[in-house]
C-alpha cells in the first residue's frame, strides 16, 4: 500500500468530495456532504478523518501488509495527528525517515492484528530518555520536529500514544504537553532559540558522556571515503551509499551532502571526483609543509616549536604560548575534543577549501558555533602569506590571525 497523507486543507477535502460525487454518484457520496459544509479543519478533525480512512483500509489488507506513506509539509501537529490515527486504527509503525521540515516524512506501517494491545499510561521519563538517546546518537542539536518525532516513536513503542475512547483533540493536547514537559523540566536539555516557544529553534543536550562525533562530521568522513573508492560518481550514487548508513531520524539533508561535496570535490559532466589537492597523498604532503611553516614562523617570532601528536606547540621558557591543531578536514568537533589547551591559546589550522564547510557546520550547529567563538582559526594560505611578510612581530601575528575569518557558507539558504 502506498499513499500520501493529506493535511487538513479545506480546498483539498472539498475537491475530494466533489470528485467522489462525480465518480461514484449521488447516493454513494452522501456521507461526503459534511466536507462541503465544513469550513474549519483543525488537527483533531484531521486525525478523526484519517482514522476513518485507516480503519477502512485495515479491513481490506491482510496481516503484516506494509503501508508506505508520505507526509508532505511536515510539522509536529501533522505528524502527531497522523501517527495517532494510524496507531488507533491498528497499524504498527515499522520505520520513519525524516530529513528536514522542508522534505516529506517517509513512514512505513504494517497492518497489525485485530486484537488490540493493552494501552499503557505515558511516562514522561521514557520520552525524556528517548530524546536524550537521540541527541547523544546525533552528537549535535536537533530541530524540534526531530525531537517531537523521537517522543512520538517512544510513545508508540511503549503502547501509550493514545487511550481507548479518548477524543483526538485531547490526545493531541496531552502528547504536546508531555513532550514539552520532558524538555522544559530537565536541565540537561538546552534550547537554542530566540523565542520562548518549545517548538522553535533547536534542542541540544549537555549530558553526553564522552566525545560523540557529530552527524555532520560522520557524514563528511562517509562522503569522502566513498569518493576515494568510487571516483566519477553521480550524486544519486553518493546518496545510495550514504542514506543506509544514516537511517531514520539521522537522515542527512541534501544541503549537508552538497556542502561536503563542494568542499572536497569538483563536478564534471554530471559526476563528482575529489580535487587533486584532496587526494590522500597530496594532503599528507601538504600537512608536512604546514608543520614546517608553523615551525619556521615560530623561529622568526622567537618561539621554540614542539610537536605533540597532531598539535604543534609554540613555547617560551617551557610554557606553551600557542597550540596549533592542524587539520586536513573540517572535523572541528573532534579537534576541539582532542585539544587540552586553553581556548585563548588554541588555533585550528585548516585548508582554505574547508572554510566554507566549517562555516556551514557552525551555522547549523549552535553548540559548535558557541565553542568556536572561544578559539581562533586560520587557513593554510595565511601561514604562507605570513612567511612572506618581511617584518612580522608577535603583536602583528595576533592581528593577522583575526584578519582572515571563515567564509560564510554559500549553502546557508538551503537550511539544515
Amino acid at each position: 500500500m502506498i499513499g500520501s497523507v493529506p493535511r487538513p486543507n479545506q480546498a483539498f477535502w472539498t475537491l475530494s468530495a466533489l470528485w467522489a460525487g462525480w465518480l461514484w454518484g449521488h447516493e454513494a457520496v452522501e456521507p461526503f456532504k459534511v466536507a462541503l459544509r465544513r469550513r474549519r479543519y483543525d488537527w483533531a478533525w484531521n486525525a478523526t478523518a484519517l482514522s476513518s480512512a485507516f480503519s477502512h483500509l485495515f479491513d481490506l489488507l491482510p496481516l503484516n501488509t506494509p503501508f508506505f506513506g508520505l507526509l508532505p509539509e511536515a510539522e509536529p501537529s501533522f505528524l502527531t495527528s497522523t501517527l495517532t490515527a494510524a496507531s488507533s486504527s491498528g497499524f504498527d509503525l515499522h520505520s520513519m525517515a525524516l530529513r528536514t521540515e522542508h522534505d516529506p516524512i517517509q513512514l512505513v506501517w504494517r497492518r497489525g492484528e485485530h486484537l488490540r494491545r493493552e494501552v499503557n499510561e505515558p511516562d514522561v521519563e521514557d520520552v525524556r530518555a528517548a530524546i536524550s538517546e537521540h541527541l547523544a546518537e546525533r552528537g549535535e542539536p536537533a530541530s524540534y520536529l526531530h525531537i517531537h518525532a523521537t517522543g512520538l516513536v517512544s510513545l508508540i513503542e511503549s503502547h501509550s500514544l493514545a487511550k481507548r475512547d479518548q477524543e483526538f483533540d485531547e490526545t493531541l493536547r496531552l502528547v504536546q504537553a508531555l513532550i514539552q514537559s520532558a524538555l522544559e523540566a530537565d536541565p540537561r536539555f538546552i534550547h537554542y532559540s530566540t523565542g520562548e516557544s518549545v517548538d522553535t529553534g533547536m534542542w541540544g543536550s549537555n549530558h553526553v558522556e564522552g566525545y560523540r562525533e557529530s552527524l555532520a562530521d560522520r557524514l563528511e568522513v562517509a562522503v569522502v571515503t566513498f569518493l576515494q573508492k568510487n571516483p566519477n560518481s553521480i550524486y544519486l550514487e553518493v546518496e545510495d551509499d550514504i542514506y543506509p548508513r544514516f537511517p531514520g531520524l539521522l537522515t542527512p539533508s541534501k544541503a549537508m551532502i552538497y556542502a561536503v561535496l563542494s568542499s572536497y570535490a569538483v563536478r564534471e559532466n554530471g559526476t563528482w571526483m575529489l580535487r587533486a589537492e584532496d587526494l590522500a597523498s597530496m594532503r599528507r604532503s601538504e600537512l608536512n609543509q604546514v608543520g614546517s611553516m608553523i615551525e619556521a614562523l615560530g623561529d622568526r617570532l622567537g618561539y621554540s616549536t614542539r610537536k605533540q601528536d597532531r598539535i604543534f606547540l609554540w613555547q617560551e621558557d617551557g610554557q606553551t604560548v600557542y597550540a596549533f591543531y592542524v587539520l586536513a578536514s573540517a572535523l572541528m568537533g573532534r579537534a576541539l575534543s582532542e585539544t587540552r589547551f586553553p581556548a585563548e591559546q588554541t588555533l585550528l589550522v585548516l585548508p582554505g577549501g574547508r572554510a566554507s564547510l566549517a562555516a556551514y557546520k557552525a551555522q547549523r550547529n549552535p553548540s559548535l558555533a558557541e565553542r568556536l567563538k572561544e578559539v581562533r582559526m586560520m587557513k593554510y594560505r595565511l601561514l604562507r602569506t605570513l612567511l612572506e611578510v618581511p617584518v612580522l612581530t608577535r603583536e602583528s601575528f595576533g592581528k593577522q590571525i583575526a584578519s582572515d575569518p571563515l567564509e560564510k557558507s554559500k549553502l546557508q539558504m538551503i537550511l539544515f
